[in-house]
């Protein structure tokens, strides 16, 4: 499982089974694990990175996870996604829910 198809599941976001839905296609959708998710964009990342900051949650990046010494956009999401995974169990239900509400 990806780091950002978790990040959905802990937050409850709906997806798409495209097995059950046959060739479904909504655009700007990302396909993850045969469902489509509302696009990570990088408005939701940013906000996602202001939600942690103004929170106050200590997150620390590696980006020794993902390999490799270019930063890259697939990195940046996929490291951010890990990092909000790594606190989930220590946000309370309200923020949980703003989590969601920026996902969707």
């Amino acid at each position: 499982m990806s780091e950002i198809t978790k990040l959905y599941e802990n937050a409850g976001v709906k997806a798409i089974n495209i097995a059950k839905n046959g060739s479904t296609y909504i655009p700007d959708y990302i396909q993850i694990s045969g469902h489509l998710y509302p696009p990570f964009t990088a408005e939701k990342q940013i906000k996602i990175l202001c939600f942690i900051v103004n929170n106050k949650h200590s997150v620390t990046f590696h980006d020794q996870i993902f390999g490799g010494d270019k930063l890259t956009p697939e990195k940046i999401q996929k490291n951010l996604a890990w990092g909000v995974n790594r606190i989930w169990h220590s946000l309370t239900s309200e923020e949980k829910q703003q989590v969601k509400g920026i996902l969707e």
